[in-house]
């Protein structure tokens, strides 16, 4: 059980989940303009997983970071500053024809918990990123479904199962205690209900 958990880990990786929420938003949309999605779906992959994976590399050759966990609140000072600023680029650049607004909302809130998460690690208080993510997207299907009046219901009770595997699995790693774990979680769902709140306002 305990290879699994730690697979897991890596499965759930906070860098993946904006892209795939992405690649199941489309699927579920309908679009006009294939080539304009496939667009924004290059641009969603390369700045919020393959350029934070290189910057990753570099910090590990320079010693900054030890592991992709990054168990420190030290290792996560320098990759959520440039994160958040990867993500202030996709929503400057990407949304700008005002499609997609839902989508939108999900990066704005994943902004807001990203810059959250690093106001924290300067006083030296380590949330899960693993939860704040996957806490993030359970969030913004609920508010995709409260906005939007799609059943979503199926969704969400897989999204919850997700959520407590992942938090098993971080326990069982021993990378967070409770409080972390449910801080994560909550910065990361109530980020996204701010983002959705704000914009239907």
């Amino acid at each position: 059980m305990k290879w699994f958990l730690k697979l897991w880990s890596y499965v759930v990786n906070p860098l993946f989940i904006p892209s795939l929420v992405s690649i199941w938003y489309y699927n579920i949309s309908y679009y006009s303009n294939a080539d304009s999605v496939k667009l924004q779906l290059y641009l969603i992959v390369i700045l919020t997983a393959a350029i934070p994976l290189f910057i990753y590399g570099i910090l590990k050759i320079l010693g900054i970071v030890k592991s992709v966990h990054l168990s420190t609140t030290r290792e996560r000072i320098t990759p959520l500053i440039v994160y958040a600023i990867l993500l202030i680029m996709l929503l400057r650049s990407t949304f700008v024809n005002g499609l997609n607004i839902p989508l939108y909302n999900f990066f704005l809130g994943t902004l807001i918990a990203t810059l959250v998460a690093t106001i924290l690690v300067t006083i030296k208080y380590k949330i899960s990123l693993h939860l704040m993510a996957t806490g993030g997207t359970l969030g913004f299907l609920i508010m995709l479904s409260y906005t939007s009046g799609i059943n979503l219901l199926k969704e969400i009770a897989v999204l919850g199962i997700i959520c407590g595997l992942t938090a098993t699995s971080r326990l069982s790693m021993k990378a967070h205690n409770d409080h972390q774990l449910i801080f994560g979680f909550l910065l990361g769902l109530v980020s996204q209900i701010l983002a959705f709140s704000y914009l239907t306002n």
